[in-house]
């Protein structure tokens, strides 16, 4: 059993994340794919609460059996790092692990702590961000493979022009945010009032 994982703030979940959820399914043969929202991520800080970021999650995922929720990231104490969701999902007993992530992820790689132990313990599947050069990532892929031992996959979907503080500042605008999140999303962010304040965090 393949076991995707998709890792985020998710401050909110979007379109784009289920697109890249949705091609990895498709392109890699997974067999599920487990969202894993950030509880505290080293390089951001949500703008909204955990209980928020985890059920616009939930919401997200409803009527696609093959996506999985967890809380795991979120009830750990401190600091959140891949290499520890990893040994926690080898744990659990899930030995073929793919990591989820946008090129631009990718060529931050090497800042990752531990960079060489993830990836002894996962494949990566990358996904392009409109306007990159196929050819210049398929290089860094390369790069990565030799200098980390990295393994990754190059996913042929494009991911989608569509990031979490578009759908902040649509919302703090008052702008449609239909067609950037999910319908059950846009109605939890509207009747719990979210993101409605100019003063967030990019």
């Amino acid at each position: 059993m393949t076991l995707g994982i998709l890792g985020g703030t998710f401050d909110p979940i979007h379109l784009g994340h289920l697109v890249i959820a949705r091609a990895a399914l498709d392109e890699l043969a997974l067999n599920r794919v487990l969202f894993l929202p950030d509880g505290d991520p080293p390089h951001k800080q949500p703008n909204v609460s955990k209980q928020d970021r985890l059920r616009m999650a939930q919401l997200a995922c409803e009527g696609e059996p093959r996506f999985l929720i967890s809380d795991m990231e979120l009830r750990r104490p401190g600091r959140t790092y891949t290499v520890d969701t990893l040994l926690a999902l080898q744990t659990m007993g899930e030995q073929d692990l793919v990591y989820l992530v946008g090129s631009d992820t990718l060529a931050q790689f090497p800042t990752w702590r531990t960079a060489e132990r993830v990836a002894k313990l996962c494949r990566m599947a990358v996904v392009l961000r409109p306007g990159d050069d196929r050819a210049e990532v398929a290089r860094l892929q390369d790069r990565m493979l030799t200098d980390y031992g990295l393994e990754s996959r190059l996913l042929s979907t494009m991911g989608l022009t569509i990031s979490s503080s578009m759908v902040r500042e649509a919302v703090a605008q008052g702008q449609p945010i239909d067609h950037l999140v999910p319908a059950p999303v846009a109605d939890y962010i509207k009747r719990h009032d979210l993101y409605r304040s100019a003063k967030f965090v990019t």
